[in-house]
């Protein structure tokens, strides 16, 4: 009996040492991202005054960061002590043997992390943290884009296609789309292999080597596949950055004229990416916001816009809108994620393009508010020049022709052959206004 109480102690001691390190995550956490955060302001351009004034404002975050941090490991630390050297002299001769002593101690410190915790996300706690020290932080961004860009060159020349833009409301096909051409032509395009330092690539290849098989059905629940080779829309995060999300407002996303400097930046980005002999694919439902003033700067840019039956492509934005709310609402990390990616299609973070004529229904769990969305995409679609349509329909019926298509259009190499037929069960979704429906029916007739 008093062996067994003189082992409790060591026991405790190590148990309080494994649950404070599992503690210690929270405050650590804290202070890496203060830490990063000065780190940001003290690299950006911002003026004298209103960077003097931000770092101090980041300095006080950092060091009360860094003071509670220090605090709860001195209480972590001095409970353990005391319990492992103290305590026990306070009741009882303590007999143990070190060895056995320690022993117990070590066995203590490891229970903690045995015990089952619930998964509350996807993403491990060090992979958000990863996440959030580059994504949160544009002037780190901006720094890593510099050097990603340095000494590249990127000449129009004429006739050729340098970049092939694929876009469209989502849940048009449009990952389906870029992923064949991927698989079938000499295109190079962003992927999941480089998250999260999507602006230096290059210099994270030298750090990352993940397996590139797929994986798993992506979040969406349609059946796609994803795996880090798998290409996605990533490039919004440079356009975020480098108009430091001037086009991001509280309740709608606005048009935007990308700058020639700016432009500039992204035509070195994408070539940056590319070999001798490769052509810039980006799959990209935002760039509705910038496309007039893209096309007008890159001669040598194609942009097919995927459009589909309006009825059963609301009614599939409806269902991704509740179900990433549901997931985002178990899992905040997921919002924080789209956010940061610019994926504002649907879920909580949900904004609608603001391209000149919003509809007046506000609520998202109405399928009119869908139907909405779609005719003021493509009625403004519509009226741009330098795009050409293709319709979702004939993409899964006749996907060699529309591949062939696309080759025509670009004067590109691309194979067609035995392109497998996409399955797919049209829903006839209810609850919505025949008017507005009827006024998206002639908008897509007269598309494609």
């Amino acid at each position: 009996m008093f062996e067994a109480l003189l082992i409790a102690f060591p026991l405790i001691s190590g148990i309080i040492l494994g649950m404070g390190v599992l503690w210690m995550q929270a405050p650590f956490f804290v202070l890496a991202r203060r830490s990063v955060g000065l780190l940001d302001i003290l690299i950006s351009d911002l003026e004298e005054d209103d960077k003097f004034a931000a770092v101090n404002k980041a300095t006080n975050a950092t060091v009360v960061a860094l003071g509670k941090t220090v605090a709860f490991l001195a209480v972590v630390l001095g409970a353990t002590a005391w319990t492992y050297w103290y305590l026990p002299g306070m009741f009882w001769a303590d007999t143990l043997s070190a060895g056995w002593k320690f022993g117990v101690f070590t066995g203590g410190t490891v229970l903690p992390f045995l015990y089952p915790r619930k998964k509350k996300s996807a993403y491990g706690a060090m992979a958000q943290l990863f996440h959030h020290l580059i994504l949160d932080h544009y002037h780190i961004g901006k720094a890593l884009l510099k050097r990603q860009i340095k000494g590249v060159e990127h000449p129009v020349e004429s006739g050729a296609v340098s970049a092939v833009l694929v876009t469209g409301l989502a849940r048009a096909g449009t990952t389906a789309l870029v992923r064949t051409l991927s698989e079938r032509g000499p295109f190079r395009s962003l992927d999941y292999s480089n998250m999260p330092v999507l602006l230096a690539p290059r210099l994270w290849a030298k750090f990352y080597r993940p397996s590139r098989k797929e994986q798993q059905e992506r979040a969406h629940g349609d059946g796609i596949k994803v795996g880090l080779a798998s290409v996605e829309a990533l490039e919004e995060y440079f356009f975020k950055v480098v108009t430091g999300d001037r086009f991001v407002k509280k309740d709608r996303l606005v048009r935007h004229e990308l700058s020639a400097e700016e432009n500039e930046q992204y035509r070195r980005y994408f070539k940056s990416l590319c070999k001798d002999g490769e052509v810039y694919l980006a799959k990209n439902n935002n760039a509705v916001l910038r496309l007039p003033s893209l096309l007008a700067q890159n001669p040598d840019m194609k942009v097919f816009v995927l459009v589909r039956e309006p009825l059963e492509h609301a009614y599939s934005l409806y269902k991704q809108h509740l179900k990433f709310s549901k997931e985002q609402a178990e899992d905040p990390f997921v919002l924080t994620y789209m956010n940061w990616l610019g994926h504002h299609e649907f879920g909580q973070g949900q904004l609608p393009f603001d391209l000149g004529a919003l509809g007046d229904e506000r609520d998202r769990e109405k399928l009119d508010f869908w139907l909405e969305r779609w005719v003021e995409y493509y009625s403004y679609a519509q009226g741009l020049g330098g795009v050409e349509f293709i319709r979702y329909e004939e993409f899964l019926a006749r996907p060699s022709q529309v591949v062939e298509r696309i080759a025509k259009a670009t004067g590109m190499t691309i194979n067609a052959e035995d392109i497998p037929v996409f399955e797919k069960t049209p829903e006839v979704p209810s609850g919505f206004s025949p008017e507005l429906a009827s006024m998206a029916q002639r908008v897509y007739e007269g598309l494609g």
